[in-house]
């Protein structure tokens, strides 16, 4: 075993290297984000280290990482990406969404104040870097977490959303 993969040739171990920090470098994106970014090329990377180790030349090694790459990428993604969605569970506090709010707590730029809307008090953020005071209304733009996230009304969206 041992004469057949020395007459495979040297082993390159430059790429070697380079196969074991893309597959270290990817698998550590990976970890640090919540989607599914760079698996498939760290496993790319991984089968690619291995081959060169065995017998595979630099040519080969990196057309084995991109058709490798590409097959799992279309393969896996599409149902990866299924699997990862959850279901949206819509609440009644999407209601909120479009309507007016009046301040009760004042909100400076990214900071958090507080909302009235329909006899109830929330958190407020304004993403804008917009200050609001007590007493303005604003329009609820999006829910995050707890937070509405409120902007200024323009117009007569007042007169439209109560």
């Amino acid at each position: 075993m041992l004469l057949i993969l020395k007459s495979l040739g040297p082993i390159d171990w430059f790429m070697v290297a380079a196969w074991g920090i893309i597959f270290v470098v990817t698998l550590i994106i990976e970890l640090e984000t919540a989607d599914l970014v760079t698996i498939w090329f760290s496993l790319s990377a991984l089968i690619t280290l291995i081959c060169g180790v065995i017998f595979l030349k630099p040519l080969y090694q990196i057309l084995l990482f991109l058709v490798l790459s590409v097959v799992l990428i279309l393969a896996t993604k599409p149902l990866a990406k299924k699997r990862m969605r959850g279901t949206y569970v819509r609440t009644n506090t999407d209601r909120f969404i479009g309507m007016v709010a009046v301040v009760t707590k004042e909100i400076l730029p990214n900071e958090i104040g507080e909302v009235k809307i329909d006899n109830q008090l929330w958190r407020a953020v304004n993403n804008e870097g917009l200050a609001f005071q007590p007493g303005e209304k604003v329009i609820v733009d999006a829910i995050s977490g707890i937070k509405l996230v409120v902007s200024k009304i323009d117009g007569n969206v007042e007169l439209l959303k109560k």
